[in-house]
């Protein structure tokens, strides 16, 4: 398992479908940031309304689950959870955000 970051998400345009794309990072730095502890805890429960299913690196799929909030530096907290992501990188290049689509419960 590793530990990914919630870079970004972002809902579709068509509220009937109920699907959300989700980017993840290895990088904290590199992660979206909230100002509490308190309101990154309230969106680790909400994300885990969502079935977030990624390619797992052990083959087959696995659903996203147990997001947890830490701190980044003072007055920042970052979003994580601990899957088998597969890791993609460009050649020569830094790795690049993984995207996924997930549905609402």
């Amino acid at each position: 398992m590793s530990k990914a970051y919630i870079y970004r998400w972002q809902q579709r345009e068509k509220p009937e479908q109920h699907t959300t794309d989700f980017w993840f990072s290895s990088k904290p730095e590199k992660a979206a940031c909230w100002q509490t502890k308190e309101e990154a805890e309230a969106d680790c429960k909400l994300f885990n309304l969502y079935s977030i299913k990624i390619v797992s690196a052990d083959g087959g799929t696995y659903t996203c689950k147990g997001f947890r909030a830490e701190e980044r530096n003072p007055g920042e907290f970052v979003i994580f959870c601990e899957a088998p992501f597969v890791r993609k990188q460009s050649s020569g290049q830094a790795e690049e955000p993984i995207k996924v689509r997930a549905d609402q419960r």
